[in-house]
């Protein structure tokens, strides 16, 4: 389905940004080098105030974009009842991203039996109130604890004591208990008639063709093995670009991309950004719709029909949300993506997941 692209309202810059995406999509269209948009579009929010939030519905049901958005249990409330509600007359789909903030943010080993908690009490709460969800998302990441030590290690200590670190942290029983839990979970998302969506971080993918999940088990991601109905990579290069001290290329989201494709055919998901600077423990993402254009370029011509865009947060902070939906949901130009850095930022997890 091709959407309509709209630029009314926009300042000069944002619209001359806009003109440049579509110009380029334009000229794409006759030699058929060009992809078509994504069939489905997600964007992540997750400090915004609802009352703020609203106030963007216009430009999200403009795009065709479904909101994700972040819920934790102290906001299972009226408030957010008539939200989602009204998101839905108002043609929104929301998809609740469960959070739990005095837990450690995400969803990992160690804190999986209170998410499996949380994620039953939201059901209950929105069947109980008739709340028109279909949807939850899990987000499969350290805690926010873990991930500041590691982070704190490789640049006090140096590389090596932050793989001592991720080796200590390995706890192959409970892992293993905690994955048994998200299962459970995920089973009874299922027989409640919800569906359930995973996202995690891009090394969680590459250690799932070695037959153990050594990877996952060091940074506490319990993906593998489990029921979920769509499955996302988060492959925000600004952020991962700091992560790793290089410039990565929309290569990186390419070669992730087609990854996901061949693991979850029929469920992949890829998630681009990061757009200024909104988020925990976020560097400074993109101020140009442009480099998004480029990863959604790179996402849907590995053929991923299901993207998102961290955030909306960052989007308001940019001058707001249309012409950053205008790039991801426009016809974009087919890449090749020459890329020699990816391999080897992968081929270092692989040298991880080896160590005894």
């Amino acid at each position: 389905m091709c959407r309509t692209t709209e630029f009314s309202g926009l300042s000069p810059v944002k619209a001359r940004r806009g003109f440049v995406i579509g110009l380029l999509s334009m000229l794409a269209l006759p030699s058929g080098c060009y992809n078509e948009p994504a069939e489905e579009l997600g964007v992540w929010s997750e400090f915004l105030a609802l009352d703020v939030v609203r106030t963007h519905w216009a430009a999200l049901d403009r795009f065709g974009a479904d909101l994700y958005l972040a819920v934790g249990p102290e906001e299972l409330n009226e408030s957010l009842r008539v939200f989602l509600t009204d998101a839905r007359v108002a043609g929104i789909e929301v998809r609740p991203w469960l959070q739990l903030r005095d837990e450690g943010i995400w969803t990992n080993e160690q804190n999986a039996a209170a998410f499996a908690d949380y994620a039953r009490e939201f059901l209950l709460w929105a069947e109980e109130n008739g709340v028109p969800v279909e949807w939850i998302i899990i987000d499969l990441e350290p805690s926010l604890a873990y991930a500041q030590e590691l982070r704190r290690t490789a640049e006090a200590e140096g590389i090596f004591a932050a793989v001592d670190l991720l080796g200590e942290h390995r706890d192959a029983e409970g892992f293993a208990a905690a994955r048994e839990v998200l299962r459970d979970m995920v089973d009874e998302v299922h027989r409640r008639g919800f569906q359930a969506m995973a996202v995690t971080l891009p090394w969680t993918i590459d250690d799932l063709g070695d037959g153990d999940p050594d990877v996952q088990d060091m940074f506490d991601t319990p993906l593998a093995e489990v029921s979920w109905d769509r499955v996302g990579v988060m492959v925000y290069r600004p952020f991962f670009s700091d992560v790793f001290g290089v410039p990565l290329s929309p290569g990186y989201v390419a070669r992730y991309s087609e990854s996901m494709r061949f693991w979850y055919p029929d469920a992949a998901h890829v998630a681009v950004g990061n757009i200024s600077t909104a988020g925990v423990m976020v560097p400074p993402g993109y101020t140009e719709p442009l480099d998004l254009a480029l990863d959604v370029s790179a996402a849907r011509s590995a053929g991923i029909d299901s993207i998102s865009v961290f955030s909306l947060d960052g989007m308001v902070l940019e001058g707001g949300p249309e012409a950053w939906l205008a790039a991801a949901t426009g016809p974009t130009l087919r890449y090749g993506y020459p890329d020699c850095l990816t391999p080897l930022v992968r081929g270092a997890v692989q040298v991880l997941d080896a160590l005894p």
